[in-house]
């Protein structure tokens, strides 16, 4: 026999049993690893160790639910959905209301050029609310078009609102009686209420 083969199948033999052997080592280590977790000694000094987990984790708990309902972010996490992203309300709705104020203040004045610049100014809101919530470019009719009753309830009274402030747009001597105006701007409040602005 050629004494290079004898000192490769000594060789590979003395690997086997290398291998063999770490193997089992392992197998111990793990079997003596696993008889200490599970010894009865050791899962009776763990039973203190428990019970702070527990105590800790039903505090951590109650913390959280406590914390979630008092800042109130359950509410807006339920709020959080495809019609909040087309929902005007968290977009600028303290500006809208101040801008409300003060066209509901032209509108107190004794006089129809008050009343038809707040019914404009009504409208041009409006107009801005509806490019927030996406419903595209292009004029006001092309929005309120691709509005739902859904949305604008009273979708219906807002288009002849808008009918009515683009004939004062178009003639500065419309003649416009406080009853028509109050109607009008009513319909603009409306549909915004409806739009969650206010």
């Amino acid at each position: 026999m050629d004494p290079t083969s004898t000192i490769i199948s000594i060789a590979t033999s003395t690997q086997a049993a290398s291998l063999q052997s770490v193997v089992k080592d392992i197998a111990t280590t793990s079997q003596s690893i696993l008889k200490m977790a599970l010894s009865p000694n050791l899962q009776h000094d763990l039973v203190v160790v428990k019970i702070l987990f527990i105590i800790f984790s039903v505090f951590a708990m109650v913390a959280i639910i406590y914390l979630y309902k008092k800042t109130g972010y359950l509410h807006l996490d339920q709020l959080e959905n495809l019609d909040t992203l087309k929902n005007f309300k968290d977009y600028g709705a303290s500006k809208v209301q101040k801008q409300w104020k003060k066209i509901k203040q032209n509108f107190e004045k004794e006089d129809s050029v008050y009343w038809k610049l707040a019914l404009l100014e009504a409208e041009k809101l409006m107009d801005e609310v509806l490019i927030r919530m996406g419903l595209g470019t292009g004029t006001m009719d092309e929005r309120l078009s691709r509005a739902s009753v859904d949305e604008i309830p009273n979708l219906q009274d807002v288009l002849k609102a808008r009918a009515l402030c683009q004939d004062i747009a178009k003639d500065p001597d419309y003649r416009l009686n406080k009853e028509n105006a109050e109607n009008t701007l009513g319909i603009f409040e409306k549909a915004l209420i409806a739009l969650q602005v206010f």
